[in-house]
């Protein structure tokens, strides 16, 4: 890949969540970046860039979500190649991201009269930003390229999958050690941050949580050499620790589901369970859409007031009831009522019962004379909560599994089923731990983010929990790139077809398809 610089003209405005969106012209590369105000203008390129950069793991987002219908996915979610080939996985929104990070980083050396203090925020945010990128680069495409910097313009070649995972430990851990709890965050004006979009000691204490259960599965699972799975567990466990310990940052479990519910479907609500999320700018444009793609493929009737019931069956992703009362057999799991619009009662469209997602209340409208309501549907109303507390507590659960210390596993486990007013593990029918976290995370996460396919991986379940193809696929698949995104052609390729970087291959899994 040729690592071109590129300049967006951005015209960001201050937002009412203290997104430090502040009114700037475009930076250029010539800027002396001699004052805090030049610096922050690359700091809000970054928060823009970050803001966006999910768009490249859509594809593996619609693979890995529970649905009994979906509108289009079905040949997707069956991972037929050439339905995967033909989607829209490139990598550009990450490598923007990748460079705005990089800019700051190589220049906040020439800005004049920084505090210790303001310049740990700067390049805080940028750490975080690259250890993010890396993080869904090793996730989505497992080999990537790690540029050396904004001006090293050469052919880089694919770095390996332990290196890129490693590359965002390092930043991740950059910005652990140099920010502050997220209730010390100030913006350029001396205001208090309120968005949890924006990088704390929190937040990065959660993605090296991530980051090293991330790391340990991938070990497993390749058989990869030089690095050990159980230290790897071992590291997600104590950063795990620190949230759930009140040392990165003050969070709390909501007290019940609903509360959980009612906390995400108002952006502008103190929530004490979230810990990273992308803010829902509504200030952008008339039709700017929440970042949450997972709660918009579900959204339907009565959410879109728009709707009637009859039109459950064109929601792009569809849920039986009977599916639902089989995904929460716990007659006391209170995530069943309350992520489930009247979940006691029949909601029969041509001979189905659907289950009605509730997660979500909140939506955003337009008036619009030409629709039978007046209103035209833009959005739910919601920001993309990534990660929040109980994600913690699973993935440490998960860890501590298989690290063998069932107890803590256990422990972990039952308090987010105790909040849910759910049996303790173990169930009646219920023998695995490893795999009753699993459906644990499915029960808590369902219709809310994109963490079941990456769960699946983690896990090793790839043959029995997805479909299609995948159940079909050889260890050799598998070393050969078969559960990551294909190297997107545009790193290696012009528009003719010629070769501009001979030094990236194609993944072998993928090569016959094109």
């Amino acid at each position: 890949m040729r690592y071109f610089i590129s300049c967006l003209a951005l015209s960001l405005l201050a937002t009412a969540c203290n997104l430090d969106y502040t009114p700037t012209n475009s930076i250029t590369y010539s800027n002396a970046f001699s004052r805090e105000s030049e610096l922050n203008a690359t700091t809000v390129s970054i928060h823009f860039y970050l803001n966006n950069c999910l768009e490249s793991s859509s594809i593996l987002t619609q693979v890995g979500l529970i649905a009994d219908e979906t509108a289009s996915s079905d040949e997707l979610r069956e991972w037929n190649p050439r339905t995967v080939i033909g989607g829209n996985y490139d990598w550009k929104p990450l490598y923007n991201l990748i460079f705005e990070a990089n800019l700051l980083l190589e220049n906040i050396g020439r800005t004049q009269g920084l505090t210790d203090e303001r310049r740990a925020y700067h390049v805080g945010q940028a750490q975080f930003a690259l250890g993010f990128a890396y993080f869904t680069l090793s996730r989505a495409f497992g080999l990537a390229v790690i540029p050396e910097s904004t001006s090293a313009i050469r052919q880089y070649p694919l770095s390996s999958m332990l290196q890129v995972i490693d590359k965002a430990i390092y930043h991740a851990e950059q910005a652990y050690s140099i920010l502050p709890t997220y209730d010390k965050l100030r913006n350029l004006s001396g205001a208090a941050v309120s968005s949890k979009q924006f990088a704390s000691k929190g937040n990065s204490a959660a993605l090296l949580a991530h980051l090293y259960a991330w790391k340990g599965s991938m070990i497993e699972l390749y058989g990869l050499s030089g690095a050990s799975a159980q230290e790897a567990y071992r590291k997600s466990v104590d950063y795990a620790s620190v949230l759930i310990n009140g040392q990165a940052g003050s969070y709390s479990l909501l007290s019940s589901p609903e509360e959980l519910c009612k906390r995400l479907s108002d952006p502008a609500a103190d929530n004490p369970e979230e810990i990273f999320s992308l803010v829902y700018d509504k200030t952008r444009s008339n039709n700017s859409v929440s970042h949450n793609e997972v709660a918009a493929l579900y959204c339907t009737w009565p959410v879109d007031k728009t709707l009637s019931q009859g039109d459950i069956t064109n929601a792009p992703f569809r849920l039986l009831a009977s599916t639902v009362r089989s995904l929460y057999p716990d007659a006391g799991d209170a995530r069943r009522t309350a992520f489930f619009y009247e979940a006691d009662q029949t909601h029969e469209v041509a001979g189905k019962d659907y289950a009605i997602p509730y997660k979500f209340r909140n939506a955003i409208f337009v008036n619009d004379a030409s629709s039978s309501s007046g209103l035209s549907f833009v959005s739910i109303d919601a920001n993309y909560v990534y990660w929040r507390l109980a994600d913690i507590y699973l993935l440490r659960a998960e860890c501590y599994a298989k690290l063998g210390e069932t107890g803590s596993a256990t422990s972990d486990l039952n308090r987010i089923r105790q909040r849910a007013g759910a049996t303790d593990y173990p169930a009646p029918g219920e023998s695995d731990l490893k795999e009753a976290i699993f459906h644990e995370r499915e029960r808590e996460f369902l219709l809310e983010n994109d963490s079941r396919y990456y769960d699946i991986l983690r896990n090793g379940y790839q043959a029995t929990k997805l479909q299609g193809k995948f159940q079909q696929l050889t260890a050799t698949d598998i070393a050969r790139g078969a559960l990551n995104l294909p190297i997107p052609q545009a790193a290696f390729q012009d528009k003719t077809g010629k070769i501009i970087n001979g030094s990236i291959l194609q993944r072998k899994y993928w090569v016959s398809y094109f």
